[in-house]
């Protein structure tokens, strides 16, 4: 029986050669220069950003891949409050490394400042059928003097702001009878 060899060497990373084969040659397996083995940088957002303003090493070394993937975010990131600046660099014409390292020249500053992480509006919650009690809709009905089968066709056709309607209502109920306590305890 055969002893199987033992590999200890790594791999060597390897490219086809197609320009051969385009060329009536069979395809030749050509190993990679180890000058263009590199390990790929992170393609972060959030890095690209601190890196505007902390690090101009990172900004120089970028790629013009992660430069085209991210300059859009950054344009974004950079209106909050260059919004003038960033608009004449909103062009698909222009180069997006030399954007990010203009706006790394401009901004370098050793600290991230606070508008650059600024978060998005968070969704408020959305009120459903569910927060009306029976209750509810019986002082609504009575308040504003309409029928319930008019109520009923109200939060089917258009239950959205029905259901707005009513919770309005029930602040401006709540309002109403806290400014009465107030005023009886006054007296």
């Amino acid at each position: 029986m055969a002893k199987k060899k033992e590999i200890n060497e790594e791999p060597q990373k390897v490219q086809i050669d197609l320009l051969g084969a385009m060329h009536g040659q069979d395809p030749k397996i050509v190993p990679v220069p180890e000058e263009e083995i590199k390990e790929k940088k992170s393609n972060s957002l959030f890095e690209i950003i601190d890196a505007i303003f902390r690090n101009r090493g990172y900004i120089m070394n970028m790629t013009e891949q992660q430069a085209n993937q991210n300059v859009f975010m950054v344009l974004r990131r950079m209106a909050i409050n260059y919004p003038i600046q960033a608009n004449v660099f909103n062009n698909g014409k222009v180069n997006a490394l030399d954007v990010i390292k203009f706006w790394s020249d401009y901004l370098y500053c050793g600290t991230v400042p606070r508008w650059a992480y600024t978060s998005g509006a968070s969704k408020q919650k959305k009120s459903t059928k569910d927060d009306i009690t029976k209750n509810d809709i019986k002082e609504y009905i009575e308040f504003y003097g309409i029928e319930r089968k008019d109520f009923d066709f109200a939060m089917k056709i258009y239950t959205d702001e029905t259901v707005n309607d009513v919770n309005g209502f029930k602040e401006y109920m709540k309002k109403i009878t806290s400014s009465n306590g107030k005023e009886e305890s006054d007296n």
